[in-house]
């Protein structure tokens, strides 16, 4: 690694990152830059203003972490945070950490749910809450619950719905595909399920592959387990003209997630790209 500097000038610190990520990550300025700021709990262009010196603990702590990204860790681990539909979530090891493409999801349930007389809405595999929060702050009569098997992971989602003051949004730990209500009670059920087949695991990129939670990335079959189960138990999660509104994966995923409900007696079935043309929401309404 680069020699690190040895005073606390925050160009300096810089400078030093970015070299140090050159061989690791295309836009290594640009991680160095929101790490950075992340320590200092500034904006990028506020890092370019200090006048105050980095301290001996806050250079320590700085060298470690780049050394971590070097390594492969996800920068969003390393700093404990990340952005999504204009919130701040805290994230760490035990949730997914939330994609950009994500939003488009939480776009189709807005404009999707907001239109009914009923806002109760499930979002099945919460993880962080990114769904579910930015819904409930979107839909304000809304009344959200998040569900999640992984206890930390809704640790997690409590905290991130405190942060950012939702009174609108509850979680609780369930099984999904262990549980089913006794009768449907939801106007819009929203999952991001695991469907990463087990043949493509170890296509994925390193820092996706080796540090965030394999229990929220695949469903150690053909990805399309939580898809077969949802599609026979859809009407007992929610009322008839409600939808289901879910991500899937790339490729081929879609046309064969869409297979899982087209015999099911669904009203309608329509797929929606996200900012990249990629079909990436399957929406479904329920009879």
């Amino acid at each position: 690694m680069v020699t690190a500097p040895q005073d606390g000038q925050i160009t300096n610190w810089l400078n030093w990152s970015a070299a140090a990520l050159v061989h690791s990550l295309e836009d290594n300025k640009q991680e160095a830059e929101w790490l950075l700021s992340s320590l200092l709990n500034c904006s990028k262009s506020e890092l370019y203003l200090q006048k105050n010196e980095l301290s001996e603990k806050q250079c320590e702590l700085f060298q470690d972490w780049i050394s971590r990204r070097i390594k492969g860790e996800p920068a969003q681990y390393i700093a404990g945070w990340t952005e999504f539909y204009g919130h701040r979530f805290n994230v760490n090891k035990s949730v997914l950490i939330p994609r950009a493409e994500t939003e488009r999801l939480v776009d189709v349930a807005i404009y999707t749910l907001q239109e009914l007389e009923k806002h109760q809405i499930v979002d099945i595999g919460t993880g962080s809450g990114c769904i579910a929060i930015s819904v409930a702050a979107e839909i304000p009569s809304a009344s959200v619950l998040g569900l999640d098997i992984s206890p930390e992971a809704l640790v997690t989602a409590e905290e991130n719905a405190s942060i950012n003051k939702l009174l609108n949004v509850q979680f609780l730990q369930t099984d999904f595909l262990q549980f089913t209500p006794s009768e449907p009670v939801y106007d819009g059920l929203l999952m991001t399920p695991p469907y990463i087949p087990t043949n493509e695991m170890d296509t994925l990129m390193k820092e996706v592959r080796d540090y965030e939670p394999d229990l929220a990335l695949t469903d150690h079959e053909d990805g399309l387990t939580f898809y077969r189960h949802l599609a026979d138990t859809a009407q007992k999660w929610v009322r008839p003209g409600g939808w289901l509104i879910l991500e899937v994966g790339l490729g081929e995923h879609p046309q064969k997630a869409i297979t899982c409900f087209d015999t099911k007696g669904f009203a309608q079935l329509e797929l929606i790209a996200d900012f990249n043309t990629d079909d990436r929401i399957l929406k479904v309404q329920v009879v």
